[in-house]
Parts: C-alpha cells; structure tokens; sequence
C-alpha cells in the first residue's frame, strides 16, 4: 500500500459534472437521523406550498413545490456580518478581525477571506470524503486535505476572480480505491459543484 495524492484545480470556466449530493452532515447521513428541510423550511414529508420567488430582504428562500422539479431541500443555513474590520457568525462562534495581507498591500497579522474560504474548502471536502469512503466501508481516519485558494487578477482594470486547488492524502489506502474515492468526492462536494457550476447567489439592499 502506499499513500495516494490526488489534486484538483479549479479555474474560471472550468465545469464538472456530477450527481446530486445528499447533504454535508456525515454523521447524521451515515446513521440515517439526517431530516432535511425543504425551501420552505418544512420537514421532509410533510406537504410543501408553492409561493412566490423571494422579493427581497436578506435570509429570504426562494419558495418551490417539492418533488419532482430538482429543486434542493434546505438543510442547514450559516450566517455571518462584515464589519468594521471583523467578520462573525449569528452565533458567536466565529468572531476574527480581517486584514488584507501584505501580497495585497496590507498590514497582514490576522485573517482574510481567502484564507476562510480555503479553510471552508478543506472542511467540506474532508467531510464529503468521510461520507463516500464510509459508504463505501474504506476506512479514511489518517486522510488529510489541503486547500488553497488564489485571488486573481486580468489586465489593469478591476477583473478579479479566485482559483482554488484542493490536495488530498489518505495513507494507507490503496492507488486505484484513493483515485475513485477522491474523484466522487470532487462530484459530490457542495463546495467543488458551486465552484464548477457556479453557485446560487441572491444579493440584497436591506
């Protein structure tokens, strides 16, 4: 057995598809307590009303019939605010001073968005990778995921956009098992699919 590497590079354009993916939250997935809500924030099962696409204001879904028009089910929906200087979440756990670092001209010292998002990245993709490789019954405890993610710039004028490249490790799991398990991983992962097909994105005036 030897240790298997695989890397992925994400650059703007690039497109990848893959099926649908069942949910971020390995443990209650594998153990089937897992109830996702749908868009209009009822429990799965129970009957959805069809209304009105959002109209505005933040933290407003967009209202759909369940069933069999490939809509997604909600199931967990984090919230942060940016300002003065500091990002944090509703619930207090994530509270960091942001600065620019010094590549971008800033003072450095403290975190940046890039470095958030690249840590976002690892996490999901770690999780994701957990989900297929238990599904699988490969045993992944000793796997590690690297990732980064690159802010960009075209020409002089402000055209900016990022690319990210996600490395994994899983020691002790042979070649051709890793090669597979990391491949469906990168179909399956909500943060690989958004950055390939390009995510849902709603922006508000408040």
């Amino acid at each position: 057995m030897s240790e298997e590497i695989r890397r992925f590079t994400h650059r703007p354009g690039d497109r990848a598809p893959g099926p649908d993916y069942s949910g971020p939250g390995v443990e209650a997935e594998l153990t089937g307590l897992m109830q996702p809500e749908d868009r209009t924030g009822e429990r799965a099962g129970e009957a959805a009303r069809p209304g009105p696409v959002r109209e505005g204001g933040p933290g407003r879904e967009r209202r759909g019939e369940r069933g069999g028009d490939g809509s997604y089910d909600g199931l967990y929906t984090a919230r942060a605010s940016s300002a003065l200087g500091k990002v944090a979440s509703d619930d207090g756990l994530l509270d960091v001073r942001i600065k620019a670092p010094p590549e971008l001209g800033g003072p450095g010292g403290e975190t940046n968005p890039e470095q958030l998002l690249a840590a976002a990245y690892a996490s999901c993709f770690h999780n994701s990778l957990t989900l297929v490789a238990g599904r699988q019954g490969t045993r992944t405890a000793d796997a590690t995921v690297d990732a980064s993610v690159t802010l960009r710039k075209r020409g002089a004028a402000d055209d900016y956009t990022i690319s990210t490249d996600v490395t994994v490790r899983l020691p002790g799991v042979e070649p051709e098992t890793a090669r597979r398990l990391v491949d469906e991983t990168h179909r399956m992962c909500p943060y690989s699919r958004a950055f390939a097909h390009g995510a849902e994105v709603h922006v508000h005036v408040a």
